[in-house]
């Protein structure tokens, strides 16, 4: 499985620019993530990519900051940095729901799909509707060769996305 070179317009598309620094904690930091964040929406990969890591420099523990950086990475096609950023972001927060579906997305690029859709399967329990996470796991059953599931996961992203635009 290749790297998609749409990615960011499918996250802008499926997501929206929010889904990256959602916050329950307003703060310094969350203000850092969401720079960062306004910036990779806005197609300017290098300037977020400095802004992420210099909140993750500021604060090293925050999670999100690591999974913002994960998903940067993977726009620029850096898979094994992005994957260390995942793996970061789980190792400070286990129950991750993005950083699980970020380590996903590289599982499925590296070629395992059994792995990639044991772990994506796990982000659904942790958070039932991420359209991204449904829409990855459509692409893997439709590598996969299993249809009707690649259609109910394309089928559920899309639907979440339609319901969080309204």
């Amino acid at each position: 499985m290749t790297c998609r070179p749409l990615f960011s317009l499918l996250i802008v598309l499926l997501l929206g620019p929010g889904w990256l620094y959602a916050s329950a904690s307003p703060g310094k930091e969350a203000l850092c993530e969401k720079n960062a964040s306004a910036l990779v929406h806005e197609g300017k990969l290098a300037e977020g990519l400095a802004v992420i890591k210099k909140c993750i420099k500021d604060v090293p523990t925050r999670s999100k900051s690591h999974v913002i950086l994960g998903y940067i990475l993977l726009q620029e096609g850096k898979i094994n940095p992005a994957k260390e950023a995942f793996n970061k972001a789980l190792d400070l927060r286990p129950h991750s729901s993005a950083a699980k579906t970020g380590k996903g997305i590289i599982l499925a690029h590296n070629g395992d799909l059994k792995g990639a859709e044991s772990i994506l399967k796990d982000a659904l329990k942790l958070n039932p509707n991420p359209a991204r996470t449904h829409y990855e796991l459509g692409l893997i059953y439709e590598e996969l060769g299993d249809t009707k599931q690649a259609l109910f996961h394309f089928k559920q992203g899309i639907k979440i996305r339609e319901q969080t635009r309204r």
